[in-house]
């Protein structure tokens, strides 16, 4: 067997076609109920050919070996700083946020691909940190180590809060959480930590109404308190996805049957409350469905990342599983009404070409661990 037949058979044994056919999948079906959401508007249109680059891009890095693209990971990380200084400067304002570039009619993001950049460099930093461990016979990251990781997450968040848009910045943060749990953070270290988060958000909540807007304060009331909120005001969007989803019953009203987006009683059906078009169309039944989907995708991503012959491929997984995982459980704790509104979008399904690129990208790092795995 000559070379190129030898990789060729190697890409139908070692490519993750499971992820992709779930992958798919659920993209599939955010097209199908954007068209349904907004069927007088060309979204799902574009939506595909947004699956389609994805698509290139999640193949082109599954073949490249994810140790190369690391070794670079300073560039990446390094250009992804400067995009979002540029932003601020040049960048389009939507909805009170100066978070894209227009180019040609297109709209780029360039905060979902600073989350891919961020993670692969603090992959790499931690893989190395835990090679200076095994000097030191130290299973533990160092106080200066946890430090430096910190700061490679906290400098883009920094940027983003800036443009203002809260809610990417805060999608950075289970990535650092899950990188370095799995690079090794004393337990001690980890109570340390989560009885700061819980004494800063007792603190922010107190004084929330000098650190947050006055639409940031009524979304989070809404969530508290539903039954004191105007109907018609902040609370609206959480009380329309409601009767969304409720609605939907077990086997849902049929595609292209719901009325809470067809009729334009849900807002940004197409975007933020897919999950609701899905759940009042699909019904119950629908949604197990999908959940089931996105659930398969992470267990799949974590048995790679327990196969991976290194450190920084564990933690990369490690860090994508977490970041893909937040936005998931955000988004439908945001569409069920356990959650404020803000802005997170539902990976593969959520109108909006950046993200949809950024979550095959990611899945495309996700599975370079895997088809490389037994390369040295």
């Amino acid at each position: 067997m000559n070379r190129r037949a030898q990789r060729r058979s190697r890409i139908w044994m070692d490519f993750d076609w499971w992820l992709l056919l779930a992958a798919l999948a659920l993209a599939g079906l955010g097209v199908v109920e954007i068209h349904s959401a907004q069927p007088d508007r060309d979204f799902w249109m574009r939506q595909l050919a947004w699956i389609g680059l994805g698509l290139v891009g999640m193949i082109g890095l599954t073949l490249i070996d994810y140790r190369r693209l690391a070794e670079m990971a300073w560039v990446w990380y390094a250009g992804a700083i400067g995009l979002l200084v540029l932003v601020l400067m040049v960048g389009v304002e939507v909805n009170g946020a100066r978070a894209w570039f227009r180019i040609g009619g297109v709209s780029i993001q360039p905060s979902e691909f600073a989350k891919l950049a961020s993670v692969l460099a603090l992959a790499l930093y931690l893989a190395k940190a835990q090679e200076e461990k095994k000097a030191r016979v130290d299973p533990y990251l160092t106080m200066g180590q946890l430090t430096r990781a910190a700061a490679l997450t906290l400098l883009p968040m920094i940027l983003i809060v800036m443009e203002p848009d809260q809610g990417t910045a805060i999608t950075y943060l289970p990535a650092l959480a899950g990188a370095v749990f799995v690079a090794g953070i004393r337990p001690r270290w980890v109570i340390t930590g989560i009885l700061l988060v819980v004494l800063v958000m007792a603190a922010g909540w107190q004084g929330r109404r000098y650190f947050l807007k006055p639409y940031q304060l009524q979304r989070i009331e809404a969530i508290l308190h539903p039954e004191s909120v105007d109907p018609w005001g902040f609370g609206y969007h959480t009380m329309q996805s409601n009767i969304a989803v409720g609605s939907g019953g077990l086997w849902g009203k049929g595609i292209a049957r719901g009325t809470q987006s067809r009729l334009k009683f849900l807002p940004y059906p197409h975007t933020d409350f897919i999950a609701s078009v899905v759940a009042e169309e699909t019904g119950f039944v629908g949604m197990v469905i999908v959940l089931g989907l996105y659930l398969f995708i992470l267990m799949r991503a974590i048995d790679h990342a327990r196969r991976s012959r290194d450190q920084l491929g564990a933690i990369l997984i490690t860090g994508l599983v977490c970041l893909l995982g937040f936005h998931i459980i955000v988004n439908i704790g945001m569409v069920v009404g356990l959650l404020p509104i803000m802005g997170i979008p539902l990976p593969l399904m959520s109108y909006g070409g950046s993200s949809m690129m950024a979550t095959f990208m990611a899945l495309g790092l996700i599975a370079s661990v895997r088809f490389h795995r037994y390369v040295n």
